[in-house]
């Protein structure tokens, strides 16, 4: 009996016409392998800008400091200087209603519930006076000093008229001044309004100087 011939060409299974050679080498010139699965797709790049600060906003401090500044220097001047001339003012018109007489006694009208001072010259002795009129109460504690006409005055004694008229005030042969007390009020008003002006208006021109400043220094940054 005869055997069929066995065919010596290698079959489309066969390690020589596969990918790989024997022993599992790929053949010189084969196509590499590929994968299975849907190829992978790569990660978009975010565009650009996402997730960054937003740019700061420039400060209003400076601003703040000119107008406040400005606010505090003209509101300083201004409220200052009235006061300082209502109460220097003040004072001396208490000084005009001063009546002297050189003889040491002399008469004075005066209005209810008016205080009034009996002044000497400074550096004469305190003279002893007796005051005659409607009605004459205690005066005032106050002392006061008024200087008027190249001479100063200096008080000695005070009375109250109860009842308005006239007053006679008789204090020997020495000379003296009739008057109302000078006006504590008048007086602080004055020195209050001019500290105001001073300080005040200092304080308000350098934060207005600090805000012009400031403003300065920004325009050239971003120049």
């Amino acid at each position: 009996m005869t055997q069929p011939p066995q065919s010596s060409s290698p079959g489309p299974l066969s390690p020589q016409n596969g990918p790989y050679g024997q022993g599992g080498v790929p053949s010189p010139g084969s196509a590499p392998q590929q994968g299975f699965g849907p190829p992978q797709q790569g990660y978009s790049q975010a565009p650009q800008g996402v997730g960054q600060a937003p740019a700061k906003k420039p400060s209003k401090a400076p601003k703040i400091l000119i107008i406040l500044g400005a606010v505090l220097l003209a509101l300083s001047l201004i409220i200052g200087v009235v006061l300082a001339v209502i109460g220097i003012g003040g004072v001396v018109g208490g000084t005009q209603d001063l009546e002297v007489f050189d003889s040491g006694s002399g008469t004075i009208t005066a209005e209810e519930g008016e205080s009034l001072q009996i002044f000497a010259e400074e550096g004469a002795p305190a003279p002893s006076c007796t005051v005659d009129g409607p009605s004459v109460g205690e005066g005032t504690s106050q002392s006061s000093t008024i200087g008027i006409g190249g001479r100063s005055w200096v008080s000695v004694d005070s009375f109250t008229a109860e009842q308005a008229g006239d007053y006679t005030v008789t204090c020997g042969d020495s000379p003296i001044a009739v008057g109302p007390p000078v006006s504590i009020g008048g007086i602080f008003a004055g020195v209050g309004g001019i500290l105001l002006a001073v300080f005040g208006g200092a304080l308000g021109f350098l934060l207005l100087l600090i805000g012009v400043i400031l403003v300065i220094v920004r325009k050239k940054r971003t120049a």
